[in-house]
């Protein structure tokens, strides 16, 4: 099954892009880090949501809204 790739521009994301994203799905950020989402995490605090998306072999995209 094939995934669509999705591109993550931090200056005009809201949470309702963050929350399509899905396990699976290719991730790509404008710092050039990039994989196939195998976890997700997303934790609320303060009023600020932070999304941890693990990438498989690259590390970790965090965006904090």
């Amino acid at each position: 099954m094939e995934h669509k790739g999705k591109f993550i521009k931090r200056a005009s994301l809201d949470i309702n892009q963050l929350d399509s994203i899905r396990i699976g799905d290719f991730l790509s950020d404008e710092y050039g880090k990039s994989g196939k989402v195998c976890e997700i995490e997303k934790v609320e605090r303060y009023g600020e949501y932070h999304y941890y998306f693990k990438l498989s072999k690259t590390g970790t995209i965090l965006i904090i809204l």
